[in-house]
Protein backbone atom coordinates (compact mmCIF):
# COMPACT_ATOMS: atom_id res chain seq x y z
CA UNK A 1 0.00 0.00 0.00
CA UNK A 2 1.38 3.39 -1.03
CA UNK A 3 0.58 6.90 0.10
CA UNK A 4 0.32 9.66 -2.47
CA UNK A 5 3.30 12.01 -2.73
CA UNK A 6 1.29 14.83 -1.19
CA UNK A 7 0.17 12.67 1.73
CA UNK A 8 3.72 11.40 2.33
CA UNK A 9 5.03 14.95 2.53
CA UNK A 10 2.21 16.10 4.79
CA UNK A 11 2.54 13.18 7.21
CA UNK A 12 6.35 13.47 7.29
CA UNK A 13 6.05 17.19 8.03
CA UNK A 14 3.78 16.50 11.00
CA UNK A 15 6.02 13.65 12.25
CA UNK A 16 9.12 15.86 11.94
CA UNK A 17 7.42 18.27 14.35
CA UNK A 18 6.76 15.50 16.87
CA UNK A 19 3.15 14.67 15.99
CA UNK A 20 1.48 11.44 14.93
CA UNK A 21 -0.30 11.43 11.59
CA UNK A 22 -2.08 8.81 9.49
CA UNK A 23 -4.09 8.49 6.30
CA UNK A 24 -7.50 7.23 7.35
CA UNK A 25 -10.89 6.09 6.08
CA UNK A 26 -11.75 5.47 2.43
CA UNK A 27 -8.20 5.90 1.14
CA UNK A 28 -6.94 3.06 3.33
CA UNK A 29 -9.97 0.88 2.64
CA UNK A 30 -9.83 1.22 -1.13
CA UNK A 31 -6.06 0.83 -1.30
CA UNK A 32 -6.34 -2.48 0.52
CA UNK A 33 -8.90 -3.43 -2.13
CA UNK A 34 -6.32 -2.71 -4.81
CA UNK A 35 -7.70 0.60 -6.01
CA UNK A 36 -5.47 3.55 -6.84
CA UNK A 37 -6.79 6.72 -5.22
CA UNK A 38 -5.65 10.29 -4.89
CA UNK A 39 -8.22 11.64 -2.42
CA UNK A 40 -6.61 11.30 1.01
CA UNK A 41 -7.90 12.27 4.47
CA UNK A 42 -5.34 12.54 7.26
CA UNK A 43 -5.84 12.46 11.01
CA UNK A 44 -3.24 13.77 13.47
CA UNK A 45 -2.44 14.33 17.13
CA UNK A 46 -1.72 18.00 16.35
CA UNK A 47 -4.39 20.50 17.41
CA UNK A 48 -5.71 22.99 14.83
CA UNK A 49 -3.45 25.72 16.22
CA UNK A 50 -0.44 23.42 16.06
CA UNK A 51 -1.31 22.40 12.49
CA UNK A 52 -1.41 26.04 11.41
CA UNK A 53 2.05 26.49 12.86
CA UNK A 54 3.40 23.32 11.22
CA UNK A 55 1.98 24.17 7.80
CA UNK A 56 3.13 27.78 7.62
CA UNK A 57 4.90 27.05 4.34
CA UNK A 58 1.82 25.44 2.76
CA UNK A 59 -1.37 26.90 1.33
CA UNK A 60 -3.96 26.25 4.05
CA UNK A 61 -7.77 26.57 3.96
CA UNK A 62 -9.76 26.82 7.21
CA UNK A 63 -12.51 24.52 5.98
CA UNK A 64 -13.72 23.21 9.36
CA UNK A 65 -11.31 24.42 11.97
CA UNK A 66 -14.04 24.57 14.62
CA UNK A 67 -14.24 20.76 14.42
CA UNK A 68 -10.50 20.33 14.04
CA UNK A 69 -10.26 20.21 10.24
CA UNK A 70 -8.15 22.21 7.85
CA UNK A 71 -7.37 21.58 4.17
CA UNK A 72 -3.72 21.67 3.10
CA UNK A 73 -2.38 21.95 -0.44
CA UNK A 74 0.48 19.47 -0.47
CA UNK A 75 2.22 19.11 -3.84
CA UNK A 76 -1.04 20.07 -5.55
CA UNK A 77 -3.17 17.64 -3.55
CA UNK A 78 -5.90 19.17 -1.38
CA UNK A 79 -5.81 17.02 1.75
CA UNK A 80 -8.18 17.36 4.71
CA UNK A 81 -6.31 17.08 8.01
CA UNK A 82 -8.28 16.58 11.21
CA UNK A 83 -7.17 16.44 14.83
CA UNK A 84 -7.76 13.15 16.68
CA UNK A 85 -11.13 13.66 18.34
CA UNK A 86 -14.05 12.10 20.12
CA UNK A 87 -17.62 13.24 19.59
CA UNK A 88 -19.97 14.51 22.27
CA UNK A 89 -23.64 13.51 22.49
CA UNK A 90 -25.86 13.39 19.39
CA UNK A 91 -29.23 14.97 20.14
CA UNK A 92 -30.42 15.11 16.52
CA UNK A 93 -29.27 11.62 15.40
CA UNK A 94 -26.96 13.30 12.91
CA UNK A 95 -24.44 15.81 14.30
CA UNK A 96 -22.42 15.73 17.53
CA UNK A 97 -23.26 18.59 19.89
CA UNK A 98 -19.56 19.00 20.55
CA UNK A 99 -16.17 17.49 19.75
CA UNK A 100 -13.20 16.98 22.05
CA UNK A 101 -9.66 16.85 20.71
CA UNK A 102 -7.60 13.93 22.01
CA UNK A 103 -4.00 12.83 21.66
CA UNK A 104 -4.49 9.14 20.86
CA UNK A 105 -5.48 7.54 17.57
CA UNK A 106 -7.35 4.72 19.30
CA UNK A 107 -10.06 7.06 20.63
CA UNK A 108 -10.45 8.65 17.20
CA UNK A 109 -10.92 5.33 15.41
CA UNK A 110 -13.47 4.19 18.00
CA UNK A 111 -15.94 6.89 16.89
CA UNK A 112 -15.95 5.85 13.21
CA UNK A 113 -18.82 4.13 11.45
CA UNK A 114 -17.65 0.81 9.98
CA UNK A 115 -14.60 -1.36 10.56
CA UNK A 116 -13.51 -1.04 6.92
CA UNK A 117 -13.39 2.74 7.42
CA UNK A 118 -11.65 2.60 10.81
CA UNK A 119 -8.13 1.75 9.69
CA UNK A 120 -5.16 4.13 9.59
CA UNK A 121 -1.86 4.04 7.69
CA UNK A 122 1.21 6.29 8.01
CA UNK A 123 3.27 4.82 5.19
CA UNK A 124 4.79 2.08 7.31
CA UNK A 125 2.28 0.90 9.91
CA UNK A 126 -1.35 -0.16 9.37
CA UNK A 127 -3.45 0.40 12.50
CA UNK A 128 -6.47 -1.91 12.45
CA UNK A 129 -8.11 -2.17 15.87
CA UNK A 130 -11.51 -3.50 14.79
CA UNK A 131 -10.72 -6.16 12.21
CA UNK A 132 -11.35 -4.00 9.18
CA UNK A 133 -8.80 -5.81 7.03
CA UNK A 134 -10.37 -9.17 7.85
CA UNK A 135 -13.83 -7.78 7.07
CA UNK A 136 -12.52 -6.56 3.71
CA UNK A 137 -11.19 -10.04 3.05
CA UNK A 138 -14.57 -11.53 4.02
CA UNK A 139 -16.45 -8.85 2.05
CA UNK A 140 -18.38 -7.69 5.11
CA UNK A 141 -19.73 -4.36 6.37
CA UNK A 142 -19.66 -4.27 10.18
CA UNK A 143 -20.27 -1.36 12.53
CA UNK A 144 -17.51 -0.27 14.90
CA UNK A 145 -18.60 -1.27 18.40
CA UNK A 146 -22.34 -1.27 19.16
CA UNK A 147 -24.20 -0.77 15.84
CA UNK A 148 -27.31 0.61 17.54
CA UNK A 149 -25.26 3.30 19.22
CA UNK A 150 -23.49 4.10 15.94
CA UNK A 151 -26.82 4.56 14.14
CA UNK A 152 -28.40 6.51 16.99
CA UNK A 153 -25.44 8.88 16.83
CA UNK A 154 -25.76 9.42 13.10
CA UNK A 155 -28.67 7.80 11.26
CA UNK A 156 -27.13 8.53 7.86
CA UNK A 157 -24.68 5.73 8.66
CA UNK A 158 -27.54 3.30 7.94
CA UNK A 159 -27.76 4.37 4.31
CA UNK A 160 -23.98 4.73 4.09
CA UNK A 161 -23.68 1.10 5.15
CA UNK A 162 -26.15 0.02 2.49
CA UNK A 163 -24.31 2.15 -0.06
CA UNK A 164 -20.97 0.51 0.81
CA UNK A 165 -22.60 -2.93 0.60
CA UNK A 166 -23.96 -2.10 -2.85
CA UNK A 167 -20.89 -0.36 -4.30
CA UNK A 168 -18.38 -2.87 -2.89
CA UNK A 169 -20.79 -5.80 -3.39
CA UNK A 170 -20.33 -6.81 0.26
CA UNK A 171 -22.69 -8.46 2.75
CA UNK A 172 -23.67 -6.75 6.01
CA UNK A 173 -22.77 -8.40 9.31
CA UNK A 174 -25.85 -9.83 11.03
CA UNK A 175 -26.01 -7.62 14.14
CA UNK A 176 -25.28 -4.52 12.05
CA UNK A 177 -28.08 -5.46 9.63
CA UNK A 178 -30.59 -5.98 12.46
CA UNK A 179 -29.67 -2.61 13.97
CA UNK A 180 -30.11 -0.92 10.58
CA UNK A 181 -33.70 -2.09 10.39
CA UNK A 182 -34.41 -1.31 14.05
CA UNK A 183 -33.11 2.24 13.71
CA UNK A 184 -34.33 2.95 10.16
CA UNK A 185 -37.02 5.32 11.48
CA UNK A 186 -34.24 7.70 12.56
CA UNK A 187 -33.52 8.45 8.90
CA UNK A 188 -36.33 11.02 9.10
CA UNK A 189 -33.82 13.21 10.96
CA UNK A 190 -31.38 13.24 8.03
CA UNK A 191 -31.48 15.94 5.37
CA UNK A 192 -33.13 14.85 2.12
CA UNK A 193 -30.08 15.98 0.16
CA UNK A 194 -27.83 13.55 2.04
CA UNK A 195 -30.37 10.74 1.65
CA UNK A 196 -30.53 11.38 -2.09
CA UNK A 197 -26.74 11.34 -2.44
CA UNK A 198 -26.42 8.00 -0.67
CA UNK A 199 -29.36 6.46 -2.55
CA UNK A 200 -27.93 7.59 -5.88
CA UNK A 201 -24.58 5.92 -5.13
CA UNK A 202 -26.34 2.82 -3.81
CA UNK A 203 -28.40 2.47 -7.00
CA UNK A 204 -25.39 2.27 -9.30
CA UNK A 205 -23.56 -0.29 -7.16
CA UNK A 206 -22.81 -3.86 -8.24
CA UNK A 207 -24.67 -5.29 -5.25
CA UNK A 208 -27.80 -3.21 -5.68
CA UNK A 209 -30.16 -6.18 -6.18
CA UNK A 210 -29.21 -7.80 -2.88
CA UNK A 211 -29.34 -4.51 -0.97
CA UNK A 212 -32.73 -3.42 -2.34
CA UNK A 213 -34.13 -6.88 -1.66
CA UNK A 214 -32.60 -7.69 1.73
CA UNK A 215 -32.95 -4.23 3.24
CA UNK A 216 -36.22 -3.12 1.70
CA UNK A 217 -37.52 -2.06 5.11
CA UNK A 218 -34.86 0.66 5.17
CA UNK A 219 -35.58 1.62 1.55
CA UNK A 220 -39.31 1.92 2.30
CA UNK A 221 -38.46 4.23 5.20
CA UNK A 222 -37.02 6.79 2.78
CA UNK A 223 -39.31 6.03 -0.20
CA UNK A 224 -42.56 4.87 1.44
CA UNK A 225 -44.43 4.89 -1.89
CA UNK A 226 -42.51 1.75 -2.90
CA UNK A 227 -43.94 -0.30 -0.05
CA UNK A 228 -47.23 -0.97 -1.83
CA UNK A 229 -45.29 -2.63 -4.66
CA UNK A 230 -43.84 -5.24 -2.32
CA UNK A 231 -45.70 -8.55 -2.73
CA UNK A 232 -48.13 -7.07 -5.28
CA UNK A 233 -48.76 -9.87 -7.80
CA UNK A 234 -49.02 -8.85 -11.47
CA UNK A 235 -51.16 -11.81 -12.62
CA UNK A 236 -49.94 -11.80 -16.21
CA UNK A 237 -47.91 -14.25 -18.27
CA UNK A 238 -45.39 -11.52 -19.03
CA UNK A 239 -44.35 -11.24 -15.37
CA UNK A 240 -43.16 -13.94 -13.00
CA UNK A 241 -42.24 -11.49 -10.20
CA UNK A 242 -44.29 -9.17 -8.04
CA UNK A 243 -44.04 -5.44 -8.75
CA UNK A 244 -41.22 -4.77 -6.28
CA UNK A 245 -39.22 -7.85 -7.32
CA UNK A 246 -39.57 -6.79 -10.96
CA UNK A 247 -38.49 -3.26 -10.05
CA UNK A 248 -35.39 -4.45 -8.20
CA UNK A 249 -34.40 -6.84 -10.98
CA UNK A 250 -34.86 -4.16 -13.63
CA UNK A 251 -32.54 -1.83 -11.71
CA UNK A 252 -29.89 -4.51 -11.27
CA UNK A 253 -30.06 -5.68 -14.89
CA UNK A 254 -29.70 -2.20 -16.36
CA UNK A 255 -26.62 -0.14 -17.11
CA UNK A 256 -25.16 1.51 -13.99
CA UNK A 257 -26.35 4.99 -14.96
CA UNK A 258 -27.84 7.29 -12.32
CA UNK A 259 -30.83 8.49 -14.36
CA UNK A 260 -31.58 5.06 -15.81
CA UNK A 261 -31.58 3.41 -12.40
CA UNK A 262 -33.63 6.12 -10.70
CA UNK A 263 -36.18 5.85 -13.51
CA UNK A 264 -36.33 2.07 -13.16
CA UNK A 265 -36.63 2.24 -9.37
CA UNK A 266 -39.76 4.36 -9.80
CA UNK A 267 -41.09 3.27 -13.22
CA UNK A 268 -43.87 1.01 -11.92
CA UNK A 269 -44.50 2.68 -8.58
CA UNK A 270 -48.17 3.34 -9.37
CA UNK A 271 -48.96 -0.12 -10.71
CA UNK A 272 -50.81 -1.10 -7.50
CA UNK A 273 -53.09 1.95 -7.79
CA UNK A 274 -53.82 1.21 -11.48
CA UNK A 275 -54.52 -2.51 -11.15
CA UNK A 276 -57.54 -4.12 -12.73
CA UNK A 277 -58.49 -7.68 -13.69
CA UNK A 278 -60.22 -8.69 -16.91
CA UNK A 279 -62.80 -11.46 -17.33
CA UNK A 280 -60.07 -14.06 -17.73
CA UNK A 281 -58.43 -13.12 -14.44
CA UNK A 282 -55.48 -11.43 -16.14
CA UNK A 283 -54.05 -8.36 -14.43
CA UNK A 284 -53.71 -4.99 -16.20
CA UNK A 285 -52.18 -1.67 -15.16
CA UNK A 286 -53.74 0.83 -17.55
CA UNK A 287 -52.39 4.35 -17.16
CA UNK A 288 -49.61 3.44 -14.73
CA UNK A 289 -46.95 5.07 -16.91
CA UNK A 290 -48.06 8.74 -16.65
CA UNK A 291 -49.18 8.24 -13.06
CA UNK A 292 -45.85 6.68 -12.07
CA UNK A 293 -44.02 9.53 -13.83
CA UNK A 294 -46.01 12.07 -11.83
CA UNK A 295 -45.28 10.29 -8.54
CA UNK A 296 -41.59 10.00 -9.45
CA UNK A 297 -41.44 13.77 -9.93
CA UNK A 298 -42.98 14.27 -6.48
CA UNK A 299 -40.44 11.90 -4.90
CA UNK A 300 -37.42 13.41 -6.68
CA UNK A 301 -38.53 16.94 -5.82
CA UNK A 302 -38.87 15.84 -2.21
CA UNK A 303 -35.22 14.73 -2.39
CA UNK A 304 -34.34 18.10 -3.98
CA UNK A 305 -32.88 16.36 -7.03
CA UNK A 306 -31.66 18.60 -9.82
CA UNK A 307 -34.17 19.69 -12.44
CA UNK A 308 -32.41 17.89 -15.29
CA UNK A 309 -32.67 14.53 -13.54
CA UNK A 310 -36.31 15.16 -12.61
CA UNK A 311 -37.23 16.01 -16.21
CA UNK A 312 -35.27 13.06 -17.57
CA UNK A 313 -36.84 10.56 -15.17
CA UNK A 314 -40.30 11.95 -15.87
CA UNK A 315 -39.83 11.42 -19.61
CA UNK A 316 -38.21 7.99 -19.24
CA UNK A 317 -40.98 6.68 -17.00
CA UNK A 318 -43.74 8.21 -19.13
CA UNK A 319 -42.23 6.54 -22.24
CA UNK A 320 -40.98 3.28 -20.76
CA UNK A 321 -43.74 1.13 -22.28
CA UNK A 322 -43.90 2.69 -25.76
CA UNK A 323 -43.59 0.32 -28.69
CA UNK A 324 -40.16 0.39 -30.32
CA UNK A 325 -41.09 -1.65 -33.39
CA UNK A 326 -41.69 1.58 -35.27
CA UNK A 327 -40.62 3.20 -38.53
CA UNK A 328 -37.44 5.22 -38.89
CA UNK A 329 -39.60 8.29 -39.34
CA UNK A 330 -41.36 7.62 -36.04
CA UNK A 331 -37.98 7.29 -34.30
CA UNK A 332 -37.00 10.67 -35.77
CA UNK A 333 -40.23 12.16 -34.47
CA UNK A 334 -39.35 10.94 -30.98
CA UNK A 335 -35.86 12.39 -31.39
CA UNK A 336 -37.46 15.70 -32.32
CA UNK A 337 -39.69 15.64 -29.24
CA UNK A 338 -37.29 14.27 -26.60
CA UNK A 339 -33.71 14.52 -27.87
CA UNK A 340 -30.85 12.07 -28.26
CA UNK A 341 -29.90 11.67 -24.58
CA UNK A 342 -33.44 10.82 -23.50
CA UNK A 343 -33.94 8.24 -26.24
CA UNK A 344 -30.60 6.58 -25.62
CA UNK A 345 -31.37 6.31 -21.92
CA UNK A 346 -34.91 5.15 -22.75
CA UNK A 347 -33.42 2.22 -24.65
CA UNK A 348 -31.32 1.37 -21.58
CA UNK A 349 -34.41 1.61 -19.36
CA UNK A 350 -36.24 -0.75 -21.72
CA UNK A 351 -33.30 -3.19 -21.62
CA UNK A 352 -33.46 -3.39 -17.82
CA UNK A 353 -37.26 -3.48 -17.80
CA UNK A 354 -37.34 -6.15 -20.48
CA UNK A 355 -34.81 -8.43 -18.80
CA UNK A 356 -36.86 -8.31 -15.59
CA UNK A 357 -39.92 -9.79 -17.32
CA UNK A 358 -40.75 -13.50 -17.24
CA UNK A 359 -37.74 -15.47 -18.59
CA UNK A 360 -39.50 -16.58 -21.78
CA UNK A 361 -40.08 -12.94 -22.81
CA UNK A 362 -36.93 -11.30 -21.41
CA UNK A 363 -34.50 -11.81 -24.31
CA UNK A 364 -37.07 -10.76 -26.90
CA UNK A 365 -37.84 -7.53 -25.08
CA UNK A 366 -34.13 -6.83 -24.63
CA UNK A 367 -33.52 -7.33 -28.35
CA UNK A 368 -36.30 -4.87 -29.22
CA UNK A 369 -34.70 -2.27 -26.97
CA UNK A 370 -31.23 -2.84 -28.47
CA UNK A 371 -32.65 -2.55 -32.00
CA UNK A 372 -34.27 0.75 -31.00
CA UNK A 373 -30.97 2.03 -29.56
CA UNK A 374 -29.14 1.03 -32.75
CA UNK A 375 -31.72 2.87 -34.85
CA UNK A 376 -31.32 6.03 -32.75
CA UNK A 377 -27.54 5.87 -32.98
CA UNK A 378 -27.63 5.24 -36.73
CA UNK A 379 -29.83 8.28 -37.35
CA UNK A 380 -27.55 10.47 -35.26
CA UNK A 381 -24.32 9.14 -36.77
CA UNK A 382 -25.59 9.65 -40.32
CA UNK A 383 -26.64 13.20 -39.51
CA UNK A 384 -30.20 12.65 -40.66
CA UNK A 385 -32.55 15.57 -40.15
CA UNK A 386 -35.03 15.52 -37.28
CA UNK A 387 -34.70 19.12 -36.00
CA UNK A 388 -35.58 22.45 -37.61
CA UNK A 389 -31.98 23.62 -37.32
CA UNK A 390 -30.90 20.75 -39.58
CA UNK A 391 -33.52 21.47 -42.24
CA UNK A 392 -32.06 22.47 -45.64
CA UNK A 393 -34.38 25.50 -45.79
CA UNK A 394 -35.03 28.41 -43.46
CA UNK A 395 -37.55 31.19 -42.98
CA UNK A 396 -36.00 33.43 -45.63
CA UNK A 397 -36.48 30.73 -48.25
CA UNK A 398 -40.19 30.68 -47.51
CA UNK A 399 -40.35 34.48 -47.54
CA UNK A 400 -39.09 34.38 -51.10
CA UNK A 401 -41.97 32.06 -51.92
CA UNK A 402 -44.40 34.65 -50.58
CA UNK A 403 -45.05 33.25 -47.10
CA UNK A 404 -45.61 35.81 -44.35
CA UNK A 405 -45.80 35.90 -40.53
CA UNK A 406 -47.13 32.72 -38.91
CA UNK A 407 -47.28 31.06 -42.33
CA UNK A 408 -43.48 30.77 -42.30
CA UNK A 409 -43.40 28.82 -39.01
CA UNK A 410 -46.20 26.54 -40.21
CA UNK A 411 -44.37 25.91 -43.50
CA UNK A 412 -41.12 25.07 -41.70
CA UNK A 413 -42.93 22.65 -39.38
CA UNK A 414 -44.66 21.00 -42.33
CA UNK A 415 -41.39 20.75 -44.23
CA UNK A 416 -39.68 19.12 -41.27
CA UNK A 417 -42.56 16.68 -40.94
CA UNK A 418 -42.23 15.69 -44.59
CA UNK A 419 -38.47 15.18 -44.24
CA UNK A 420 -38.87 13.13 -41.05
CA UNK A 421 -41.46 10.90 -42.73
CA UNK A 422 -39.15 10.44 -45.69
CA UNK A 423 -41.68 11.92 -48.12
CA UNK A 424 -39.17 14.48 -49.37
CA UNK A 425 -35.37 14.63 -49.36
CA UNK A 426 -33.71 17.17 -47.07
CA UNK A 427 -32.55 19.22 -50.03
CA UNK A 428 -33.46 22.86 -50.54
CA UNK A 429 -34.77 22.54 -54.08
CA UNK A 430 -36.80 19.42 -53.30
CA UNK A 431 -38.44 20.97 -50.25
CA UNK A 432 -39.28 24.29 -51.90
CA UNK A 433 -40.88 22.50 -54.87
CA UNK A 434 -43.48 21.11 -52.47
CA UNK A 435 -44.36 24.59 -51.22
CA UNK A 436 -44.43 26.60 -54.43
CA UNK A 437 -47.57 28.70 -54.80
Amino acid sequence: MELTKGAKLLIKTLEDHGFKAYAVGGFVRDNLLGKTLFDVDVTTSATPEQMLEVFKGFKVYLTGIKHGTITVNSLGEHIEVTTFRVDGSYKDNRHPDSVEFVSDLESDLARRDFTVNAMAFNGEELVDLYGGREDLKNRLIRAVGDPRKRFEEDALRILRGLRFASVLDFDIECETAVAMEEKAHLLKNVSVERLFTELSKLLVGRGVERVLTKYKKVIFEVIPELKLCDGFSQNTKFHSYDVYEHTVRSVALSEADKAVRWALLLHDIEKPSCYSVDGSGVGHFYGHQPKSAKTAVVILKRFKADNKLIKLCNDLIYLHDIKTEITRGEVKKLLNLYGVETLRKLALVKVGDGLAHAPEYADYRRSLAINFLNEVNDIVEKGECYLLKDLAVNGNDFKQLGFRGAEIKTALDNALSLVIKGEVLNEKSEILKRFER
